[in-house]
């Protein structure tokens, strides 16, 4: 097994994620994939809260 140094592993996953980031923002396929799974996960849930909410219209 190769050790590698902490900042090839660093630049490697930032690499990685750079290119997810961009793939992701360039396919709005997925990108309603993942809303759809943030929904369902409970994120973004819409609120059925009157307008004197101090949350309200913060999405």
């Amino acid at each position: 097994m190769n050790s590698q140094s902490l900042r090839a592993q660093l630049l490697r996953m930032g690499l990685l994620l750079a290119v997810v980031l961009v793939v992701l923002h360039n396919s709005p396929a997925l990108q309603q994939v993942f809303a759809r799974q943030a929904v369902k996960a409970g994120c973004h849930q819409q609120e059925s809260v009157s307008s004197a909410s101090p949350h309200a219209g913060h999405h």
